[in-house]
């Protein structure tokens, strides 16, 4: 559309995202939080010391080329109290390095303004001053290298930025007396172009993820319908599933193969739970493939230590008993991630409370498991399809069922002796080993891409015909009735006569068959 980038009578997407001038209508709003607060920033006709109008205005330099302006009657007893220390940039400043500012007033009103073009100075405008003569212009009127008040030529390196607001391109440079050796040396190394991010990604393939997902945000048909959308950002936008998601799905899918069925028990995690009742335990079965977030949840707060030194909170003789709070109060604890889970009393299979010994996670609602858990004293279906079954008492009956007999205090449903589980003991983690077989097979697939893929089957030549024979050699193409051959001929291996009957006169009687085109005698 004319802006110097191409004639074309639309905006393109490099002209829309600001590589070519700013011609998109968001321009203001994403350049608006790169500049400074309002608040932050010292009014132009203010002491940057005392924030209070100034009467003596004098200018600090800085490094980069801004200044600072304070006023002098504040900024002579810091440097005295202070050790000479801007108080802006920390760095050494002695009073003979303070440049007096000259601004230009309106007599009537006392309003500062642009001795050229006479504009008023408001905080939007772009303020600089020359540091030979000291008197202050907008940056609009320092053009030709001359000071059009005192009529003295300045060099850029004379010009100090005292507002910039929008952040346009600085009128002044850094200054050079005041740069650093480092930053000298750090300037002075010649550094190669560092190579585009295109060309870097096509020398340097990303690996993969075992975890990525066949299906894409919608960045790259968003990209093609809107110029805002940036094409080389699109093309990465893949979606990965979550690792621990994964492994569930994998834990809960039913074997295959003929006597798999048998196997559940290597997908099932068996550990002890060891109580102060006499160092009893209760040995649990979890079932990992019906309940396989729950059971991956009770077996990480265990490995933590979660439910060492726990109290059986709550217990209803005839019905069940309840642990794995750690505050003891029955309304804490939370679950390995900190946050409540899902419940998985409605996947396929899942296992109901129809026996004594069951065990289940305890919640306050739908989808509120965290780390609280009981076992029954005999079936309650009515708790089915409200909380999640994971597992069952496999070993200790006879510790369930003094667990059943204590005493209760009169009122409540807390024993009036003080049981608690001292630790949790896993035997076998089905978990573990799945992340073992993960990572195994994650290592010899990044050794085959270390190696070019040596594990691939390699390409026949092109030296080699249909069957499987190289050219040239002496092998026929069939290998008709050669013994240990793999051609075809080990099909047509018919019994033959061991040396067949040579007649002289049958080779006179019957014609020579020609072979190609002969001598061309009948051309």
């Amino acid at each position: 559309m004319g802006h110097g980038n191409s004639d074309k009578l639309y905006i393109t997407h490099a002209e829309h995202a600001g590589f070519h001038g700013s011609h998109s209508s968001s321009t203001g709003f994403k350049y608006k939080p790169e500049a400074p607060h309002p608040g932050a920033r010292t009014p132009f006709d203010c002491c940057a010391l005392s924030f209070q109008p100034f009467t003596h205005p004098v200018c600090a330099r800085n490094s980069d080329g801004t200044g600072t302006v304070f006023d002098l009657v504040n900024i002579v007893p810091w440097l005295k109290q202070h050790n000479n220390s801007n108080p802006i940039t920390k760095e050494t400043l002695s009073p003979s390095d303070l440049i007096t500012l000259n601004y230009s007033r309106k007599e009537a009103t006392g309003e500062i303004h642009d001795p050229i073009s006479f504009k008023p100075f408001s905080e939007h405008s772009h303020i600089v001053a020359i540091a030979t003569t000291g008197n202050v212009f907008l940056a609009e009127s320092i053009k030709g290298g001359k000071d059009l008040v005192s009529d003295t030529p300045f060099k850029k390196g004379d010009v100090i930025t005292l507002q910039n607001p929008h952040g346009l391109p600085p009128a002044s440079v850094p200054d050079s007396s005041a740069v650093s050796k480092s930053t000298k040396a750090t300037l002075a190394v010649a550094t190669k172009p560092a190579p585009s991010p295109a060309v870097t990604a096509l020398k340097t393939k990303a690996p993969v993820p075992w975890n990525v997902s066949p299906y894409s945000s919608g960045m790259p048909g968003a990209s093609l319908t809107s110029t805002s959308v940036d094409p080389t950002q699109a093309t990465s936008s893949k979606l990965l599933w979550d690792e621990e998601e994964l492994m569930f799905e994998d834990m809960s899918r039913p074997l295959k193969g003929k006597g798999k069925e048998k196997d559940v028990g290597k997908r099932r995690a068996y550990v002890r739970v060891v109580t102060t009742l006499g160092g009893a335990s209760l040995n649990l079965e979890l079932y990992c493939e019906k309940a396989p977030k729950t059971c991956y949840n009770f077996l990480s707060l265990a490995r933590a230590g979660k439910y060492n030194d726990c109290l059986f909170h709550r217990l209803v003789p005839g019905f069940m008993i309840q642990t794995g709070d750690p505050t003891g109060t029955g309304s804490g604890g939370e679950s390995c991630w900190g946050t409540p889970f899902r419940d998985e009393h409605d996947l396929k299979g899942a296992a109901i409370h129809d026996s004594r010994g069951i065990l289940a996670m305890a919640n306050k609602g739908a989808n509120s498991n965290g780390s609280q858990f009981y076992l029954t004293f005999k079936e309650a279906k009515h708790l089915d399809k409200k909380h999640t079954v994971f597992g069952k008492l496999v070993g200790g009956e006879d510790v369930l069922d003094a667990l059943e007999k204590l005493p209760i205090k009169p009122g409540t449903e807390r024993p009036a002796k003080t049981v608690r589980i001292t630790e949790v003991i896993i035997y076998q983690d089905p978990f573990e080993e799945y992340k073992k077989r993960l990572a195994n097979k994650l290592a010899k697939r990044a050794e085959g891409d270390k190696t070019g893929g040596s594990a691939v089957e390699q390409k026949k030549k092109d030296d080699v015909n249909w069957f499987g024979v190289k050219v040239g050699s002496e092998k026929t193409a069939l290998n008709l009735g050669e013994k240990g051959s793999g051609g075809v001929g080990k099909y047509l291996a018919l019994k033959r006569p061991s040396s067949p009957v040579h007649d002289p006169g049958m080779d006179d009687a019957k014609k020579k068959r020609r072979v190609g085109f002969g001598d061309f005698e009948g051309w």
